[in-house]
C-alpha cells in the first residue's frame, strides 16, 4: 500500500507523553501488576488528561468535543477525536453519598460518590481534506478509511497503555467496553468517516462539609419537625372547622 501522506510517523508512534514502554517500567508505572487508584478523579478530569496525553504526540489529531466535529474543524485537521458522555450511573456499590473521613481535627467529613460512565471517542475524518507538509495531497474515500482505521487502533493501544496513569491519577477502573461498528456519515454535505471505540470509566465526587454546619442544620430541621407537628397536631387541626349535621330520614322519599 502506498504512502497517502497521512500515515502515522515512528514520533507519532512513541506514547504521547514522549516516552516509550520500556521508561514506563524503568520508573514503575508499567511492571505488570496492577495499579490502584491514589485519589479521585471527574469526568472533565479524565478528559482532560486523555487530550494532554494524546495530543502531546499527536497535536495534528486533537481531541475535541464531539459537537466539534464540523466541517470547518475538520478541514483543518487530518482527522479529530471526538469525546462524549453516553451514560452516567451511580455505582452499583455506592448507589448515593458515602462518609470517607474525617480531616483538619475533626472540623470537616468528607462525602463521596462514585459513578459508571460510558464515554466513547470517535475518530471522524471528512473526505478530500488537504494534508501533507506541503497541504497539497488529497485524500479518497478508501485513504481516510484507512486513515481511521489506523487511528483507531492506535487510540485503543494509547488507552491500554496509558491505563495504569489513569488509575493513578485516580480512575477507579477504567475497563474497554466495545468498538461500533465502523460508520460513513453525511454532515453538512460532506462525507466523513466514523469510527468509534467505548470505554467504561469509574470516577468518583467528593464534597466537604463543616461538621459544625451539620450540627446547625440537624438541631434547625428537628426544631422545625417539631413545631410543624405541634400546629399539626389532631386537637387543634379541626378544633374551628365549623360543621352542619342533617337528618338524613327527612331527606329520604316517602313511599308514594
Amino acid at each position: 500500500m502506498g504512502d497517502y501522506g497521512y500515515r502515522l510517523s515512528e514520533q507519532q508512534k512513541v506514547y504521547p507523553s514522549g516516552v516509550s514502554s520500556d521508561y514506563l517500567r524503568s520508573t514503575g508505572l508499567i511492571d505488570g501488576s496492577e495499579v490502584v487508584s491514589t485519589g479521585t478523579l471527574t469526568y472533565m478530569q479524565f478528559i482532560s488528561i486523555v487530550k494532554y496525553l494524546w495530543e502531546k504526540g499527536t497535536p495534528t489529531v486533537p481531541v475535541l468535543p464531539v459537537s466539534s466535529g464540523k466541517t470547518d474543524t475538520l478541514d483543518k485537521y487530518p482527522a479529530i477525536i471526538g469525546y462524549a458522555m453516553e451514560l452516567r450511573k451511580a455505582h452499583t456499590s455506592e448507589p448515593k453519598p458515602r462518609f470517607r473521613e474525617h480531616v483538619k481535627n475533626q472540623e470537616y467529613t468528607v462525602f463521596g460518590q462514585r459513578f459508571q460512565n460510558i464515554v466513547s471517542f470517535s475518530i471522524m475524518s471528512k473526505v478530500g481534506t488537504f494534508q501533507g507538509d506541503d497541504y497539497t495531497i488529497t485524500r479518497d474515500d478508501v485513504d481516510t478509511a484507512v486513515l481511521c482505521d489506523e487511528l483507531i487502533e492506535r487510540f485503543e493501544d494509547f488507552m491500554q497503555e496509558y491505563t495504569p496513569v489513569f488509575k493513578a491519577a485516580g480512575a477507579s477502573e477504567l475497563i474497554y467496553s466495545r468498538r461500533l461498528s465502523d460508520t460513513e456519515m453525511n454532515r453538512e454535505s460532506t462525507d466523513v468517516h466514523k469510527r468509534v471505540v467505548t470505554y467504561m470509566v469509574t470516577t468518583e465526587k467528593t464534597f466537604l462539609i463543616p461538621n459544625e454546619t451539620i450540627g446547625e442544620i440537624s438541631l434547625d430541621i428537628r426544631s422545625w419537625v417539631a413545631n410543624v407537628n405541634l400546629q399539626q397536631s389532631p386537637v387543634n387541626q379541626y378544633v374551628s372547622i365549623p360543621y352542619t349535621q342533617v337528618d338524613l330520614n327527612q331527606l329520604s322519599t316517602p313511599n308514594s
